[in-house]
């Protein structure tokens, strides 16, 4: 009998996780189709949008995956909560444009040097199910982002 309670309860518990990610992801589909709503704010495709908080230099190129860039990011979720901040730090990041997650890879290959955007990322272009320090599974990540070199 207490075998059928556990394996009760583990379903129980398995329906209620899954119920939660359906509910995430329907709430993380509405924020997107909620954001296009705002003018300001373009789409490169369905989950990853910006605005163009500032613009760089129109002439410079844009970054190619095999590129090392520094940039500022500072990263929020959706309710407004830090989980990292190169522009509170002081240290903007350099590091190659391909190591970064696929979402940041997409839109800074856009970035001109000196432009800052406001990146709103869905989490199958970030870190999906995994938890990351102070990022919940399933987060929506959003960046603003200052490119300030290429080399």
């Amino acid at each position: 009998m207490n075998k059928v309670l556990q394996l009760s309860c583990l379903l129980f518990l398995f329906a209620c996780n899954q119920d939660s990610l359906n509910v995430k992801q329907i709430a993380n589909m509405q924020f997107f189709i909620d954001n296009i709503k705002n003018a300001e704010v373009n789409e490169v495709e369905p989950g990853l949008q910006y605005i163009v908080l500032s613009s760089g230099d129109k002439n410079s190129e844009s970054p190619k995956l095999t590129d090392t860039i520094t940039a500022h990011f500072h990263g929020t979720l959706t309710d407004g909560t830090v989980f990292w901040s190169s522009v509170d730090t002081n240290e903007p990041l350099t590091v190659q444009l391909s190591g970064l997650i696929t979402g940041c890879q997409k839109i800074i290959s856009l970035m001109k040097k000196g432009d800052e955007w406001r990146v709103f990322i869905d989490p199958s272009m970030a870190y999906g199910d995994e938890v990351r320090p102070g990022i919940p599974s399933n987060s929506i990540l959003i960046f603003d982002i200052e490119l300030l070199d290429i080399q």
